[in-house]
């Protein structure tokens, strides 16, 4: 596996800091703002959902339908 430096290998950036690991790393934004999923290491589409932080619970999952 190949080193991500923009997320730490954390799979996850600051939403409002992009150029910051999330909260999981030493160098990690605290700035509060939710996480986006790497656009480097995780990147999604519409078919491919990001690989989620560990521990993460899904609360309720969103379908395209849901949003109309």
């Amino acid at each position: 596996m190949s080193y991500c430096a923009r997320c730490d290998n954390t799979r996850w950036v600051c939403e409002a800091h992009p150029d910051r690991p999330w909260v999981d790393s030493p160098r990690g934004c605290q700035c509060g703002a939710p996480g986006d999923p790497c656009p480097v290491c995780n990147k999604t589409d519409e078919d491919t959902e990001p690989e989620l932080p560990e521990g993460f619970v899904v609360d309720k999952r969103r379908s395209i339908k849901d949003s109309n």
